[in-house]
């Protein structure tokens, strides 16, 4: 089949193989003729769906590759290319269901590296790490993920366990003594002892948001911007109107890649902002990185052109 061998060619850099259970008959002159223009209109849609892909025109990408589906609905590639759009949509669910289904068809690493880096960006742990250790079993490397993801869920010993394993493997990285030195300093955090419960006759709220502040920058100098936002998100409930609270969290959600939720916080943060140039500085330079992120140089210049100096 001509679908089959386009397909085949375009991915070759991944050494796909396709195993289509009949091939076509090809002493039948009709049938082949009828195969051949099948084949066309696949390979069209398919190849339009690239072009809108890569001018990140995702919906008109799905659209084509939808028509891809009717005509070949057990089609691995397809259901990997709408998972792949669909997630460049944040349209989570449908973005799973199509990577399941291309991974069901033919478990390829790079469908199962999609489908974790979906995960991962939608903060499901325990599917992340099933898929880790698919991914793990079919190359070592991936081991370095699963550390990451075990952090992130605060399963520090089988954090520390892969990395001591790496170590040995492929000898001590920058990186993975970070890692350790962070898993440590949290492991010291959370086992050092509880601190008197302070009633409100013994202090005032002041210094209570104070603490919070200093917990956030304990965090964001041990670059954990999933605690920071967490903190941030926590400490709105009682403090709604602090503008730095807005600041932090739009900071962690910008290293998180958040960038448009960024944008919006930061709004917030600066209908809260009063006479605080320092923090008013800090707020812009987060628009200018989520607007830079996101391709918006002109806005991202306008809010530099805002930073006082």
């Amino acid at each position: 089949m001509r679908t089959k061998t386009f397909i085949a060619v375009f991915f070759g850099l991944y050494s796909l193989c396709w195993n289509y259970g009949q091939e076509p008959d090809l002493t039948a002159e009709s049938a082949d003729i009828s195969t051949e223009s099948y084949s066309d209109a696949f390979q069209e849609h398919f190849f339009d769906a690239l072009r809108e892909k890569a001018i990140e025109n995702y919906e008109k990408a799905v659209e084509a590759l939808l028509e891809c589906k009717q005509l070949e609905p057990d089609n691995d590639v397809v259901d990997y290319e709408l998972g792949r759009n669909y997630l460049a949509l944040k349209q989570y669910a449908k973005a799973e269901d199509h990577l399941l289904a291309a991974v069901e068809k033919n478990p390829e690493i790079w469908y199962l590296d999609t489908l974790f880096g979906l995960y991962e960006e939608r903060n499901d742990t325990d599917k992340a790490i099933a898929v880790g250790q698919r991914l793990v079993e079919a190359n070592g490397k991936y081991k370095e993920n699963l550390v990451r993801i075990y952090m992130n869920t605060r399963k520090y010993e089988r954090a520390l366990s892969l990395i001591e394993e790496l170590d040995k493997a492929r000898g001590k990285s920058a990186e993975r003594e970070k890692q350790k030195v962070w898993i440590e300093t949290r492991l010291r955090l959370e086992h050092e002892p509880e601190t008197p419960e302070i009633t409100e006759e013994d202090t005032e709220p002041e210094n209570e948001l104070e603490g919070i502040y200093r917990k956030i920058e304990g965090y964001k100098k041990l670059f954990n911007h999933r605690e920071v936002l967490e903190i941030a998100e926590n400490a709105l409930e009682m403090y709604p109107s602090q503008p730095g609270l807005y600041y932090n969290k739009a900071h962690a959600l910008n290293r998180l890649k958040a960038h448009k939720e960024a944008i919006a916080v930061l709004q917030t943060a600066l209908d809260y902002l009063i006479d605080d140039v320092e923090l008013q500085n800090n707020i812009y330079r987060e628009f200018v990185i989520a607007y830079n992120s996101l391709g918006n140089n002109k806005k991202a210049d306008e809010y530099a052109g805002k930073i006082k100096k």
